[in-house]
């Protein structure tokens, strides 16, 4: 097959698929409302102004992408949105690809589009439903392996890249941190097939110092390191993909996981390897992203990224058995063929961004909007940024998703300890005035605040309601519209 034809049909095809079910994340609403502000104010907010709980000084480690992601909403709109994320693993893949191409891969097909389209599909459940930061982390983890991998063929004035790269990384995401973990294994890999390592170190040392060239400074440097080792034990994606909740979940990673590794031990004994014949930078790094994929949701893509791109050739010389050309043609044709049918229609439709009631309690939200129910919004954790973004600046929340940026770790504990109505429970709410409650039903609390002498139900649907304070009761509410036209219509549009 035509490398051209590969590559665009690549293109569609990750553009595509995001179109086909575009949800929000639950952080593009705190990424567009920051952007929002850097774009506007020309600086970096130092203090968070969306909740009225204490908070520390804001180490957004998602700045540069949250300015990106508004400027792209402000001036492409939700199509912009949509199309993003498309580009963004297009681009990773396509790293990919140059990659394994310099790895000189021994195949019957240069051009095998349906390895990178499974690819695709083993990390898609982690990368969220909508364009997210960590979708930049992906592009420049799979750059460093790229320019890694040209070292390790004497290639080393792309070396000196690596410091500007992490200038950029380390001001986008803090996902950078992969990076330098990422010439760590090269540098134990390289030193085990017996090459000098000096090269990787000089890397290593050279990005270092870039990591203080932030707003936030050297406490900057030290928050991000804290983060990344930090327990995120009530984060849906910090938890392993293996716990009991997700065993229904995350099959083609699975999968993925299974068949990949036992791939690249068959093509080992295959072959007769002997230990001094094994690459031990390809084992360790495969073995170190195997340990943080079933760690972490979050982690999952360096895992794939990385198997994808060492295991290529092993994955081909089993395929290498079917060596007559007009099969071959025909398959690449189908697959093709398939692949474009499949992406190009909603590619060419209308790009939405849609919520449902069960996503989001936008009917509970509306209902504060239209009645001027101003003031401090308790929220579950979930659902903050939501309601950040659509009520701010007549409301401020109780916390988000924002998490380690912005939040003390015991508030967290006190919000769980409310919604489960635990040890002191109401210590949340009588610490930090509010004003407004959006309680979801799912939880205890929301029978035990309905029953409080303080507190008043004063809109309820099938997911959420909205209780005041009894002091503050109104004499008539104006209920929302019913109709999911209108939420997904105004589902961008804000306070301010």
């Amino acid at each position: 097959m035509n490398k051209s034809l590969f590559l665009i049909t690549l293109f569609i095809f990750c553009l595509g698929l995001f179109c086909i079910n575009c949800s929000p994340d639950n952080d593009i609403w705190a990424r567009l409302i920051a952007g929002r502000y850097i774009f506007e104010n020309h600086s970096v907010p130092l203090n968070d102004f969306l909740s009225y709980t204490p908070t520390h000084i804001w180490y957004d480690h998602e700045w540069g992408a949250s300015l990106i992601f508004y400027t792209i909403y402000k001036y492409l709109g939700i199509s912009g949105l949509v199309l993003t994320k498309g580009f963004l693993v297009f681009i990773t893949m396509f790293l990919c690809f140059k990659t394994i191409e310099l790895r000189q891969p021994k195949t019957t097909d240069g051009y095998n589009i349906l390895y990178y389209v499974i690819m695709i599909i083993a990390m898609l459940t982690s990368l969220g439903t909508t364009v997210r930061c960590l979708l930049f982390t992906c592009i420049f983890f799979s750059l460093f392996l790229y320019i890694l991998e040209r070292a390790r063929l004497d290639k080393n004035k792309s070396l000196f890249f690596l410091p500007v790269i992490m200038l950029f990384w380390c001001n986008i995401h803090g996902g950078c941190i992969s990076g330098l973990g990422l010439i760590i294994l090269y540098c134990a890999g390289e030193l085990l097939n017996k090459k000098s390592i000096k090269k990787y170190i000089y890397s290593f040392i050279g990005c270092l110092p870039v990591l203080f060239i932030n707003p936030y400074g050297p406490e900057y440097v030290k928050f991000i390191f804290n983060a990344a080792l930090m327990k995120r034990s009530y984060i849906a994606e910090w938890q392993s993909p293996f716990i009991l909740y997700y065993k229904n979940s995350y099959i083609f990673y699975k999968l993925y996981l299974v068949i990949m590794p036992i791939i690249g031990i068959i093509n080992i004994l295959k072959n007769k390897m002997s230990y001094k014949d094994l690459d031990k930078t390809k084992i360790i790094v495969i073995m170190a992203t195997i340990y943080l994929s079933v760690s972490s949701i979050r982690n999952i893509p360096f895992f794939i990224i990385s198997a994808g791109v060492f295991l290529y050739n092993d994955f081909y010389s089993l395929c290498s058995i079917i060596k007559n050309k007009t099969f071959n043609l025909f398959k690449n044709t189908v697959i093709y063929f398939l692949l474009l049918i499949i992406t190009l229609p909603p590619l060419i439709a209308k790009k939405e961004i849609r919520i449902t009631e069960t996503k989001y309690p936008r009917y509970a939200v509306e209902f504060i909007k239209i009645n001027n129910l101003n003031g401090n919004l308790f929220i579950n954790f979930d659902w903050g940024s939501y309601a950040a973004y659509k009520l701010y600046p007549n409301n401020k929340i109780v916390m988000d998703g924002r998490y380690e940026e912005v939040y003390y770790p015991e508030l967290l504990n006190d919000l769980k300890n409310f919604h489960l109505v635990k040890k002191d429970w109401y210590k949340i709410i009588r610490e930090y005035p509010t004003d407004v409650m959006i309680l979801e039903k799912i939880y205890p609390v929301f029978e035990k605040i309905k029953n409080h002498p303080d507190w008043e139900l004063v809109f309820e649907n099938n997911l959420s309601g909205v209780f005041v304070p009894k002091s503050k009761l109104k004499d008539k509410y104006i209920y929302p519209s019913a109709l999911d036209k209108y939420y997904n219509d105004n589902l961008f549009k804000t306070n301010f």
